[in-house]
């Protein structure tokens, strides 16, 4: 399908490297085979589409995540956090996936298969008692090329899915294929793993090998994580590299042409018979006049090619706000340009560690649903990306000092913010002390105050007196009078 080519756009544009160069560059059809496949090896694809992914999920899981985890039982009743039936949550923190990996990488992963794909699916399965590393569910990230069938269905309003077909793996003679199916309030919901031969005909029967259901009232254990929303489509979403991946194979297409022109920029001689040639380069060629003759190639064409690449990473820079794609940038950029550009990257990654949110606490209502338990806390992801964006703060103090001037506060402030990112915390007064021995503007920044908790349930909320009227209505000793 249409939906599925792009994505395998979006993949082959993140792996870069052959992946790309084989799929973009295809084979003319006068072109000598050998010719081709020297253009291909020897030439380079810039990894756009990486960059843009790896800058966007950096910034999202650069900050740390913030997890309350708290559970109640099915009847609403609040479960101890040191309660056993809630150990089992540390062994998922440190190996989310029975594979060594916490429960932060699981989420990375999640996010960089959201970026170039737009969304993936997450599976929530449990192990059982005899695979050891306890009895406790895991989660599995699954690329949506990975998923072959499936089918929505609304529940009180939200979309869930009701059938499932992924494709857990494969070899050289069969496909593993699970299948899902959305129970009911009398049958649980299940699945069936099937084991097909890659050579079997179309229409032969297939039985499954391994079938099992889930806990009563659980839903399959299965959503969709999006990076963005598609609001076309309430199962699709849209990558962050939908650009970027065009981007790429357009410098990469003007890349092998540039490459094609240096490669036959030699000058060209003709000779008379009698007159021999040297293949090789830089040799001398004797002859009488008029018996040799040269013509020099045009080259001009690789500067606008050049040109042309540098212009698509410009607008990609500019529409995305992610700097540093252009390596031959020789212009510095202004104080205000970067911090526009920062705080663009900044909106992005606020937007994704949102849906990660979701993500994480769907999973956390599946490995919940397994223990028998009811998911009741909460998962922030830290979006002040500022406080560790180094490059927006020394931004920040450029644009401070170009409008300052020379005032000496204002370079007392820069002096110690800049000591601030340098040193660790502790080394801080030591080498403020050194700096204002040696005549420095640096000046002593006094501490953020500590937050006063504020409330409007202020006072007693009885009366200070009650007259005896009052004392006889409550105790229901005086009858009122009907109005």
């Amino acid at each position: 399908s249409t939906i599925e080519g792009a994505m395998r756009d979006y993949q082959y544009a993140y792996l870069g490297g052959m992946a790309i160069k084989d799929r973009v560059r295809q084979k003319r059809p006068s072109e000598d085979q050998k010719l081709h496949y020297d253009v291909v090896a020897n030439t380079a694809a810039l990894p756009v589409a990486r960059y843009v992914v790896d800058t966007i999920n950096d910034t999202v899981f650069g900050r740390p995540i913030e997890r309350d985890l708290e559970f109640t039982t099915p009847d609403g009743i609040e479960v101890d956090e040191d309660s056993p039936s809630t150990q089992w949550t540390e062994l998922v923190l440190y190996d989310a996936d029975l594979n060594n990996r916490s429960m932060n990488q699981v989420m990375e992963q999640v996010g960089e298969l959201t970026s170039i794909f737009g969304h993936c699916w997450v599976f929530v399965d449990m192990n059982s008692a005899e695979q050891g590393n306890s009895y406790r569910p895991y989660v599995v990230p699954v690329s949506p090329l990975m998923v072959w069938d499936w089918q929505f269905t609304t529940v009180n309003g939200r979309y869930i899915p009701s059938y499932v077909k992924v494709l857990e793996s494969e070899d050289n003679y069969c496909y593993y294929i699970k299948v899902y199916y959305l129970g009911t309030k009398t049958e649980p919901s299940r699945y069936e793993a099937y084991k097909i031969d890659k050579l079997a005909n179309v229409d032969a029967e297939t039985r499954p090998y391994a079938s099992g259901t889930f806990p009563p009232g659980m839903a399959i254990p299965a959503f969709i994580a999006f990076t963005r929303r598609d609001t076309r489509f309430h199962d699709l979403g849209v990558s962050d590299i939908d650009s970027a991946s065009d981007v790429q194979r357009e410098v990469y297409k003007l890349e092998t042409e540039a490459y094609q022109s240096i490669q036959f920029a030699k000058t060209i001689v003709r000779a008379a018979p009698n007159i021999k040639v040297p293949a090789y380069a830089g040799a001398i060629v004797r002859g009488q006049a008029g018996d040799i003759e040269t013509f020099t190639i045009d080259t001009t064409d690789v500067e606008r090619v050049i040109n042309k690449q540098d212009s698509l990473l410009v607008s990609l820079e500019n529409l995305t706000g992610l700097g540093g794609l252009r390596t031959n940038k020789t212009q510095s950029q202004s104080g205000i340009s970067i911090i526009e550009e920062r705080r663009s990257l900044h909106k992005v990654a606020s937007a994704k560690a949102r849906e990660m949110e979701i993500a994480e606490e769907k999973i956390w209502t599946f490995m919940a649903r397994y223990m028998g338990l009811r998911w009741a806390g909460d998962i922030e992801y830290n979006c002040d990306y500022e406080e560790s964006d180094v490059k927006l703060k020394m931004a920040k103090l450029q644009l401070a000092k170009e409008l300052s001037g020379t005032n000496p506060v204002i370079a007392g402030i820069i002096d110690m913010k800049v000591l601030e990112m340098l040193v660790d915390d502790y080394e801080v007064d030591f080498y403020k002390d050194v700096m204002k021995n040696q005549n420095s503007n640096i000046i002593d920044i006094p501490e953020e105050p500590e937050e006063e908790v504020e409330t409007n349930d202020l006072g007693e909320q009885t009366p200070i007196e009650m007259s005896q009227s009052e004392r006889d209505i409550i105790e229901g000793k005086t009858a009122q009078t009907p109005m």
